[in-house]
């Protein structure tokens, strides 16, 4: 078997093989690879571990906490920042798009432009080369 941090399914066989989802076969060779690789067997412990973890209970009142905390924070803001900065990051983001556009669009023009003209100079090159080789009729 290739190693599970090698193997492409590595994460989904280590996990089918702590969940007990794998087929006998699969749960036989995973638990034989775990039993020879020192690291796939670290890293199965861990996940172990972490299945013994107990996460704590959230407080009932974790909500109205967490938004008085938003508000306190939000109250220690200057007044000028909390009536300026917000409005003020669109209008200087739009600000910046109209400038750049005003910078390129001149350039482009300038470019298709100049184009234009070559070509005009190249088929105007390439009749009088068309004249030189065409005999002439006598």
């Amino acid at each position: 078997m290739i190693c599970l941090n090698k193997n492409e399914q590595g994460a989904e066989l280590l996990t089918g093989y702590l969940a007990k989802t794998l087929d006998a076969a699969g749960m036989a060779e995973v638990e034989r690879h775990i039993r020879d690789c020192a690291d796939c067997r670290g890293l199965a412990s861990v996940w172990e571990k972490l299945d013994e973890f107990a996460a704590p209970e959230v407080r009932a009142d974790f909500d109205a906490r967490l938004y008085a905390r938003i508000a306190e924070e939000d109250s220690h803001q200057p007044w000028w920042r909390r009536l300026l900065w917000r409005p003020a990051v669109p209008l200087v983001a739009a600000g910046a798009l109209v400038g750049l556009g005003l910078l390129i669009a001149p350039r482009t023009h300038d470019a298709a432009k100049q184009a234009n003209q070559m070509d005009i100079e190249q088929v105007a090159q390439a009749v009088d080369d068309m004249d030189l080789l065409t005999p002439i009729a006598q």
